[in-house]
């Protein structure tokens, strides 16, 4: 009965993880796993700490990109340099000759985020190159 017992014994201690030593290489990968959780961590930690909210800065660019089917087509970019998304950004161009307005053509973004470019197309009916000047400016936009 007792040489039962012992073989029942070698037998419960040869089974895997009752004495499974770490090698040098599941160690390697354990600490550079926990150096990298630990440095994304800080990392967080440090941009939530030092973030610094601000409103919506929005600046709007436009260039003559020309189509085969819309001659007087412009690309229009809309920028957010600020730290807080825009919604329903309304951007508005408009042509003016001799300090009268001519023509205006307006384009509707949903939404920007912070620190990013969101750019669309307007068509004019007439030659903006005809009249003096061409402005283009943010008509309105809402914070989240």
């Amino acid at each position: 009965m007792k040489e039962q017992n012992d073989t029942h014994k070698k037998q419960q201690s040869n089974r895997a993880g009752d004495d499974d030593d770490k090698n040098a290489l599941e160690w390697m990968v354990f600490g550079i796993s926990l150096l990298l959780v630990l440095a994304i961590l800080v990392y967080l930690s440090y941009m939530a700490y030092t973030h610094k909210s601000s409103t919506p800065d929005l600046t709007v660019a436009y260039f003559h990109d020309p189509s085969a089917s819309a001659p007087y087509r412009y690309r229009v970019v809309v920028h957010n340099k600020g730290g807080e998304t825009a919604e329903e950004v309304q951007v508005e161009l408009s042509t003016e000759s001799g300090g009268k307005e001519v023509e205006k053509a307006g384009l509707s973004i949903a939404f920007s985020p912070k620190e990013s470019k969101r750019e669309g197309w307007v068509n004019f009916k007439d030659d903006p190159a005809s009249a003096d000047t061409l402005l283009a400016r943010v008509v309105s936009y809402k914070r989240p």
